[in-house]
């Protein structure tokens, strides 16, 4: 279908529309026709925004991501801005929790890869060895969302119920919890820090008498 030649609405209203639609009526619920229902306009108007759902989407994630997405400006200390990325990420899922499918999907939809490659400049500038990028970069994004469900009642230890007949030990357990979900995450984004850049200073020489090798 042609896109209109001015548009009745703009991009930035829709997408939050959508954002809405999402959270609440759920992601199954967000389509051209109900996203045109919304906004009050033909839904064929959205196509001068979007050539289709998935673009919608896209933009959506990119629109509850963006205070989490990219580094800051400045000279502050890597650990501290990929530390606190890691809990806005984090945050950001557990408010709009149906868009966790899409982040999990991001690759097709092209989403995170320009704040991923200004996070991967940031960090190599900041001195941090480029094989320890990766694994930084994905166990980080992962931990954020399972976090994330965790927190939504999606993947706790007890999701139906209180437990108390079926699983006493159990429900006794989490009630006496020593710490919040998200202290909990805390100590898992610092234990993966640590965790990853000795692992990867170890492996290093060996890293290096491959490339060796190759040459």
């Amino acid at each position: 279908m042609a896109r209109p030649k001015v548009p009745l609405i703009s991009r930035r209203k829709a997408l939050e529309a959508a954002l809405e639609i999402v959270d609440t009526e759920g992601l199954d619920a967000l389509s051209i026709r109900r996203l045109g229902e919304a906004l009050n306009v033909n839904g064929a108007s959205l196509y001068h925004h979007f050539r289709n759902k998935d673009e919608i989407l896209a933009g959506v994630t990119r629109l509850a991501l963006a205070d989490a997405a990219a580094p800051p400006a400045g000279n502050e200390n890597w650990r501290i801005w990929l530390t606190r990325g890691a809990h806005r990420i984090r945050q950001a899922l557990i408010s709009h929790p149906e868009l966790i499918p899409v982040v999990l999907r991001r690759a097709p939809l092209g989403l995170g890869l320009e704040e991923n490659e200004a996070r991967v400049r940031r960090l190599r500038a900041g001195g941090v060895p480029l094989p320890m990028i990766a694994p930084l970069l994905e166990g980080l994004e992962l931990l954020a969302i399972a976090s994330a469900l965790q927190e939504v009642g999606q993947n706790g230890l007890l999701v139906d119920g209180d437990g108390e007949t079926a699983v006493p030990a159990l429900h006794a357990a989490v009630e006496a919890r020593g710490m919040s979900s998200e202290d909990l995450f805390e100590v898992m984004v610092s234990s993966l820090i640590s965790v990853v850049e000795s692992t990867v200073r170890l492996k290093e020489p060996r890293l290096a008498a491959e490339r060796l090798s190759k040459a």
